[in-house]
């Protein structure tokens, strides 16, 4: 029989994990949408987006509607609403011009962050390098 103190060890790992999880989701999402957007020959609507990122992500995202909503309000993405055949009107979204300067950016930044954080995770600092 487990240890009670195992158990609850075990509990606040996974909460720490799920709560990791979800800070580095919330903060990814734009990155990742606007890069799929960008790399998309044609406009997509939200359920070709979330079937691309289940594609490349084995995790979960969380809800991209809030998200790609907050980039149209920013003039990072065009959104085109659009009759559909199959079922209710679908909105289609593109990358805009600003939204592939803001995405250039962001990638610098995320990159950054990554060598960064990579180096201290494998014990070095930038003065070694």
């Amino acid at each position: 029989m487990r240890d009670i103190h195992e158990l609850n060890d075990e509990n606040i790992v996974a909460q720490h994990i799920k709560k990791f999880q979800k800070e580095l989701s919330s903060g990814l999402v734009s990155l990742v949408l606007l890069s799929i957007l960008e790399q998309a020959k044609t406009a997509l609507y939200g359920y070709e987006i979330t079937r691309q990122l289940q594609q490349h992500n084995e995790g979960k995202l969380g809800a991209i509607y809030p998200v790609l909503r907050n980039l149209h309000a920013r003039e990072l993405v065009h959104c085109e609403v659009k009759i559909s055949e199959s079922g209710p009107p679908r909105k289609y979204y593109t990358i805009s011009a600003l939204g592939k300067k803001v995405l250039a950016q962001c990638l610098t930044s995320w990159l950054a962050t990554q060598n960064h954080v990579n180096n201290i995770l494998n014990g070095r600092s930038e003065h070694d390098q």
